[in-house]
C-alpha cells in the first residue's frame, strides 16, 4: 500500500482493506494492529483507528486474544457498496462537467454496445 501523506492515513487503510475484501484478496483474518503498522511503517494507533472505524461500520469484528476478521455479511455486501460509491463519484464528476444524467446514461449505453 502506498501512503499519501496529504490524506489521513487511517482512511487510506480503511479504503485499502475494503478494496482488498471486495476483490476477494482478504477473506477472513486481518493482520494484527502491530503487524500492519510495522508493514506500513505507521504508528499502531493509526491502524487501530482504521480498525475501529471498520468495526463501527460493521465491516470487521475484533475479539481480544482471538484477532480481527471480516464479518461474513461484509464479504457479501462490501463489493456492491464500493461499486455504488465509485459510480456515484463518476456521475458526480461528469455532472460537474455539465453533463446531465440523461447524457451520462446515453454515454454508458454507447460504451455497452
Amino acid at each position: 500500500m502506498k501512503i499519501d501523506k496529504s490524506k489521513p492515513i487511517w482512511r487510506q487503510i480503511v479504503r485499502e482493506i475494503k478494496e482488498r475484501v471486495s476483490r476477494g484478496e482478504i477473506k477472513n483474518d486481518l493482520p494484527t494492529v502491530r503487524a500492519l503498522a510495522e508493514e506500513l511503517g505507521v504508528n499502531p494507533n493509526t491502524v487501530a483507528r482504521a480498525y475501529r472505524e471498520m468495526e463501527r461500520e460493521g465491516v470487521i469484528e475484533s475479539w481480544v486474544g482471538k484477532g480481527t476478521w471480516v464479518k461474513e455479511s461484509s464479504l457479501r455486501d462490501l463489493k456492491e457498496k464500493m461499486v455504488e460509491e465509485e459510480v456515484g463519484k463518476f456521475v458526480e464528476s461528469l455532472t460537474s462537467m455539465g453533463l446531465s444524467k440523461k447524457e451520462i446514461k446515453k454515454l454508458v449505453r454507447k460504451i455497452d454496445d
